[in-house]
């Protein structure tokens, strides 16, 4: 499966404590359930639940319980204390989508102070994208990716990857022509891709799907990855 920038969609989390200072002394902290969907080997959606917490505040431990009782420890993989979440991996995928309901955080702050926040999630999922084509145009100047949209999705991230190296990334972006598109597509220079040499480029786009229009957590995300040779 290819990695979710979790950090990256973090990034809609902490809109919801830009009023908080780095140095506020009251511990708080945003806790975000969100199911991710993509295609496995055999070309099935599959789904796995993403855990996210993020403080200003340094956290030393921050554990999940499902609405089922099963708990899970988060990992800190910046080693910061201020982003905890967990990364799904193949074995975490079911053709099934996650427990609805609410999940409760429980977090111990370097102070010693333990907190605890929910965060709910419902049944809504979002497919994959449907990736029609990724061509270089005609005049070989630029790569066009083309795709189906997702009915449901507010948003659509997009990066590009050459190996294990980012190439480009592009920001949440939605389309705002009224009545919506059927089909999208975004464009990337040549130029810009090979700058990191030749070979080839993985497009990773991502459909984002919010709990409410103020567009800070996350209730879905979807994956679809197609590759291109240059």
């Amino acid at each position: 499966m290819k990695n979710l920038d979790v950090l990256v969609l973090g990034a809609f989390i902490i809109f919801g404590l830009q009023g908080c200072e780095k140095a506020k002394v009251v511990n708080n902290a945003s806790a975000d359930v969100f199911v991710k969907s993509t295609l496995n080997a055999q070309g099935t959606v599959v789904y796995a639940a993403v855990h996210s917490v993020f403080s200003y505040n340094i956290m030393t431990s921050v554990s999940v319980k499902s609405p089922a009782g099963t708990s899970m420890q988060l990992i800190d993989p910046q080693k910061n204390g201020n982003s905890f979440y967990n990364e799904p991996s193949d074995a975490d995928y079911s053709a099934t989508p996650p427990l609805v309901g609410a999940y409760n955080y429980s977090v111990k702050y370097k102070d010693g102070e333990e907190l605890s926040y929910t965060n709910s999630l419902s049944s809504a999922t979002l497919a994959p994208a449907h990736i029609t084509s990724l061509v270089k145009s005609a005049n070989s100047d630029s790569v066009y990716i083309y795709w189906d949209a997702i009915a449901t999705t507010n948003a659509y991230q997009l990066k590009i990857i050459k190996g294990t190296t980012q190439v480009l990334y592009q920001p949440a972006f939605a389309d705002a022509s009224v009545p919506q598109k059927q089909s999208l597509r975004y464009g990337f220079p040549i130029s810009t891709l090979t700058s990191y040499g030749a070979g080839t480029f993985t497009f990773i786009l991502n459909g984002l799907l919010f709990e409410t229009t103020d567009y800070i957590y996350l209730q879905a995300v979807s994956v679809a990855t197609k590759d291109i040779t240059l």
